[in-house]
């Protein structure tokens, strides 16, 4: 148990678009995009969001938690084929987490599995460091 609490320091705002290149590991990935990485006392995640960012085909978006050296699929979000539009809306994922907590070292990436949505998938991570 730690000597004092920890309390959240400095809000975090991450984002991020989907690596340029699909990758379909969900053990290793080696076309990610890092959304951000923790601070020196860890960072606490509580949202995150994903959101197109243009004309995508359905496939999926994987999330995972990078230690340094292994990657952890944490969620792997379906993306549902979405035509851009100047009058709608475009879709958005939203997932809240309670307990989410990086330790120093640790980032959050993502990767797309194909390739029709490479750098067309926006993901947003709020939270703060500790």
């Amino acid at each position: 148990m730690a000597a004092a609490p920890a309390y959240a320091a400095t809000p975090i705002a991450w984002t991020g678009l989907v690596p340029s290149t699909a990758d379909t590991s969900w053990t290793a990935p080696t076309h990610v995009t890092t959304i951000g990485s923790a601070g020196a006392s860890g960072t606490k995640i509580v949202q995150v969001d994903v959101i197109p960012a243009g004309t995508v085909v359905a496939g999926l978006v994987n999330v995972f938690l990078f230690d340094g050296t292994s990657y952890h699929l944490h969620e792997s979000v379906t993306i549902a084929a979405y035509t851009s539009s100047t009058t709608a809306a475009p879709p958005k994922q939203s997932f809240t987490y309670d307990n989410l907590v990086l330790p120093n070292g640790w980032s959050l990436v993502v990767a797309t599995t194909v390739s029709g949505n490479v750098s067309l998938v926006e993901v947003n991570a709020y939270g703060a460091s500790l």
